[in-house]
């Protein structure tokens, strides 16, 4: 559901900015590009490039309709190379007032354009992108089909407070694993709850978020299981001034105890605690923006759900629990109204060395063009 909510969050500019502007530009294209590389040892490292371009529409007053779509390649020591499209996304939402409240209609798809029917060597290092610690910008390639609708609503409790509550749902087809193996993987559908509330002033915003994803089962070779339930938090504080802004986010999500079954799954990998607080701090006026930003992330007890979990690999040179520790820099440039340039470089170091491992060590690098019509 990363890529669905990624595609969603131009929307949610695009009208919100139609509500308070007739000047709001119709169509913005967001393009750019990610490099990540993170190493467990001089021996042991991975890479990926990803190139992402997002478009978005307001089609009519409170329509808006979104595509996104995503190139990338990985490598590493000791990996198969692996490059291609990812998924790609559709989504249309319908935003109306229903009284006092805001009610929010919503319809995603992901289309199967990513490569799944893989060798062994390629779904090892498929399996690898999803590993937590590494927070690649594309997790996977493909994943089959998939169409979620979504109902939410807001609604004012006071002056400049809102409490919001959501609903969706994700039916997934299933889709070939391995290109030597005709069987499919049929991963289990989603039902996603969440709540929410905001508070905002003319310089300052709170956010607190809420959300339960409850899972149906997997199925695999005649075998089913269950990948648990996920439950996840999140805070956000910014306060902003003409030439100086600053931001606080805190996160946390836990996934629960499932079945699992002996038959291979996309996943090797699990990290089922997952903490993490980040500080930032804007300079500048806001068309011409450098921004700090210093944060950690905790990783709970990895879990192997595979046999082919080697403690040879980069995942298996992991430390048993992980605290990192990421030291970024993003500069931002408007050109024009309808125009802005950013860049971003972040810098992760990992803080506990595991046994016969060098720490983890790591960073990103990225730049994106986003331009309204």
């Amino acid at each position: 559901m990363n890529a669905l909510r990624h595609a969603f969050v131009l929307l949610a500019l695009l009208a919100a900015a139609g509500a308070s502007a007739q000047t709001a530009p119709r169509v913005v294209v967001d393009a750019g590009f990610v490099s990540q590389t993170y190493s467990t040892g001089d021996e042991q490292s991975v890479s990926q490039l990803s190139v992402p371009v997002t478009l978005g529409g307001r089609l009519a007053p409170g329509v808006t309709a979104s595509l996104r779509t995503v190139y990338a390649s990985v490598s590493g020591d000791d990996l198969e190379s692996l490059s291609g499209l990812g998924d790609t996304q559709l989504g249309i939402g319908y935003q109306r007032p229903l009284g006092q409240a805001i009610v929010d209609l919503s319809l995603t798809a992901s289309l199967p354009t990513g490569q799944t029917a893989l060798t062994e060597d390629q779904f090892a290092t498929s399996a690898l992108l999803a590993v937590d610690d590494f927070a690649f910008a594309l997790p996977t390639f493909g994943q089959g089909s998939v169409v979620s609708p979504g109902l939410a609503i807001a609604v004012p409790v006071g002056t400049g407070l809102a409490l919001g509550a959501g609903v969706a749902y994700a039916s997934r087809s299933p889709y070939t694993l391995f290109e030597s193996d005709t069987s499919s993987y049929a991963p289990a559908n989603e039902t996603i709850l969440s709540v929410g509330l905001d508070a905002g002033s003319e310089t300052a915003s709170f956010t607190l978020e809420g959300s339960y994803v409850v899972y149906g089962e997997d199925g695999y070779r005649g075998e089913t299981f269950s990948p648990g339930d996920k439950a996840a938090a999140m805070m956000r504080i910014a306060v902003g001034g003409s030439m100086v802004r600053s931001q606080l986010m805190a996160r946390y999500r836990q996934v629960f105890d499932g079945t699992l079954g002996a038959a291979e799954r996309p996943v090797t990998y699990l990290r089922p605690s997952q903490a993490q607080v980040a500080l930032g701090l804007g300079f500048g006026p806001e068309d011409l923006e450098l921004a700090f930003s210093v944060g950690a992330r905790y990783y709970g007890s990895i879990e192997a759900l595979s046999d082919d979990a080697s403690s040879g690999d980069v995942a298996g040179a992991l430390a048993e629990q992980q605290v990192l520790l990421d030291l970024g820099v993003t500069p931002t440039v408007a050109i024009g109204p309808n125009a802005r340039i950013r860049g971003g470089f972040t810098y992760t170091l990992g803080l506990i060395e595991p046994d016969a491992a060098s720490a983890l060590t790591g960073y990103r690098v990225g730049g994106s063009l986003r331009v309204g019509f």
